[in-house]
């Protein structure tokens, strides 16, 4: 097995213990946490580690607004307050337990918790901006090109690959293989997406269904995957072009793939990860993977334990 270290996150090549599990070797492994033992840092513990800091360097004529469901609040909370920078996070009241990071955190960063799912916190936030246009300016998501800019630097480092695996909410992974293959000339990469069902609009409105009804998303375990207001279209592009696909997964099929994967880390990683490492198993059981394929499967957060260390001040925090 080999471990390199590629700017906050590590690469995992020829491992027998990852090659045993899904019975079939050329997978190599990109952790995006932090994971002490593989030497995987990203300050707040997930790849969205990389979109914040070209963000909110270059987004400065006004208060951005961040809506998130998870690491993107908890990545931007962490940046914002290490730059003492203006920011307000938009966020379902249910988010609020896992907004710790590893600094104290800076006033500058003001946090609306809103009762309800996902889907309401980006309603909240729309509203918020239209109605405050000479204070506030939307973060973006997936239309926000400094995201994708930010995940290049680390995607045009790593070695070519066949098939890129990844779990999809916003859908600014995906977005940044896509356009690191565009800009560096390489071959775009099939682009293998899951979603956890009962709840998975990208795979829904892909497969050409009725999308999942709001209150489905209480049964999902990757909440952060919930985000139905993302660019579908978009994503159904990319996967089409990629000649990729899109898994839906259960509950059961994570914890499995989850519980399995955390004892070779020997560290807890997030539901969406269990849902990336479950489709890997479907994809090659179901022969949807040619043998000769080399596969990039990302593990895109974990290890939060050891970084989740200051919650925001009540002070900081408005209910809604």
């Amino acid at each position: 097995m080999t471990v390199q270290r590629i700017l906050m996150s590590s690469l995992i090549e020829n491992s027998p213990f990852i090659e045993e599990i899904f019975n079939r070797k050329n997978i190599k492994i990109l952790l995006s946490g932090f994971f002490e033992k593989f030497g995987a840092k990203c300050p707040t513990g997930s790849f969205k580690d990389y979109i914040t800091g070209l963000t909110l360097y270059f987004r400065r004529k006004k208060e951005l607004v961040v809506v998130s469901a998870g690491n993107v609040a908890r990545a931007f909370f962490y940046k914002a307050s290490v730059l003492k920078r203006p920011l307000t996070i938009v966020l379902p009241e249910y988010a609020l337990k896992g907004l710790k990071i590893p600094v104290p955190p800076s006033k500058t960063v003001t946090i609306y918790a809103i009762k309800g799912e996902y889907n309401d916190a980006i309603d909240f936030s729309k509203e918020l901006v239209a109605n405050n246009p000479e204070k506030y300016e939307h973060e973006g998501g997936l239309s926000n090109e400094w995201r994708i800019k930010g995940l290049y630097r680390l995607f045009r480092r790593l070695p070519e690959f066949d098939v890129y695996f990844q779990a999809v909410s916003g859908g600014v992974g995906p977005m940044s293989v896509y356009e690191t293959s565009r800009l560096t000339g390489r071959k775009l990469p099939r682009l293998f997406l899951s979603q956890n069902l009962p709840y998975a609009p990208v795979l829904s409105a892909v497969m050409g269904e009725k999308m999942p009804e709001p209150e489905e998303a209480e049964k999902i375990l990757a909440k952060v995957l919930s985000n139905a207001k993302t660019n579908i279209s978009l994503l159904s592009k990319l996967i089409n072009e990629s000649k990729g696909k899109i898994y839906g997964i259960t509950n059961d099929e994570i914890n499995e793939m989850k519980t399995v994967f955390e004892k070779y880390l020997e560290d807890e990683i997030d539901y969406s990860c269990g849902v990336t490492l479950a489709s890997v198993r479907k994809a090659i059981e179901s022969g949807d993977i040619k043998k000769n394929e080399t596969l990039l499967i990302h593990i895109t957060g974990g290890g939060y334990a050891r970084i989740k260390k200051y919650s925001p001040d009540e002070r900081q925090i408005i209910k809604v």
